[in-house]
């Protein structure tokens, strides 16, 4: 069965989005992925809260799916559902809230910094698995995270591909404030409220002015862009990329060919 997106109004002036797909420990699959681009097109909430469903927030991108979908030929650059619904969080005009009432690993981790904030259930773990899958990830998406919590946690997040607590999330800034697992739903309401009872002409044009000063910080040259696309392109040809994703399916450790 596909997820599904369950959308509702908690307060007024604030919009709930909850990942819904049980079976896959809230695996994002492109039902969705275009749920939460459709949604967030169609809605006026001044503050919307993303959380996940039981004890996942989000555990990253379909690996069924990534498998089935022709990932070898690269075709996710810029096109790929997971990359439209970072973009339109990041795009939606007032503040998106991340409230993490479980794992964040991966695309949902990226997910959830695309969110403006991010309130996390003491106790859960996030966790960033290319290196451990043989997946180059975009530089793009790298950029959000050296944006927040700078390149030395990056690269630790990254390069080792260990998953930290929300206690050590919290110290390095990857989450804004932390709240105890039974909390966790009315303090992210309650930081929603604050928020959407702001100036509204404030909420969209601040959030604008910090993302257009992020966005120029994290510019580059296009022919680098070029080449950091063309290494990730073939990482997603290589016979690694199916090694580790296989290895991931059956809990074994890959073999590495390094081609």
């Amino acid at each position: 069965m596909p997820g599904q997106l369950l959308v509702e109004e908690p307060l007024p002036r604030v919009a709930r989005l909850t990942i819904s797909n049980p079976d896959k420990r809230g695996a994002l699959d492109r039902p969705l992925l275009e749920g939460i681009v459709e949604t967030l097109a169609r809605i006026d909430a001044r503050c919307v809260v993303l959380t996940g469903e039981g004890r996942a927030f989000c555990a990253g991108y379909d690996l069924g799916a990534l498998m089935s979908e022709g990932y070898d030929d690269g075709d996710d650059l810029g096109g790929h559902p997971l990359q439209a619904a970072l973009d339109a969080v990041e795009a939606y005009p007032y503040p998106v809230l991340a409230a993490l009432n479980g794992y964040a690993i991966g695309g949902g981790l990226e997910l959830a910094i695309a969110c403006d904030l991010r309130i996390a259930a003491d106790g859960i773990q996030l966790g960033m698995p290319p290196a451990k899958l043989g997946v180059v990830y975009n530089h793009g998406g790298i950029n959000r995270f050296v944006t927040a919590i700078g390149a030395a946690r990056t690269r630790e997040l990254f390069l080792t591909g260990r998953r930290v607590d929300a206690a050590t999330a919290e110290r390095w800034g990857l989450v804004n404030e932390l709240a105890a697992p039974e909390q966790l739903e009315d303090a992210a309401l309650a930081l929603a409220a604050e928020i959407a009872a702001n100036a509204p002409l404030s909420l969209r044009g601040n959030k604008a002015a910090i993302r257009a000063v992020v966005a120029a910080a994290g510019a580059l040259e296009p022919a680098i862009a070029a080449a950091l696309d063309a290494d990730r392109r073939a990482a997603f040809a290589s016979e690694d990329l199916r090694e580790g994703l296989r290895a991931f399916g059956e809990k074994r450790p890959p073999q590495w060919r390094g081609r």
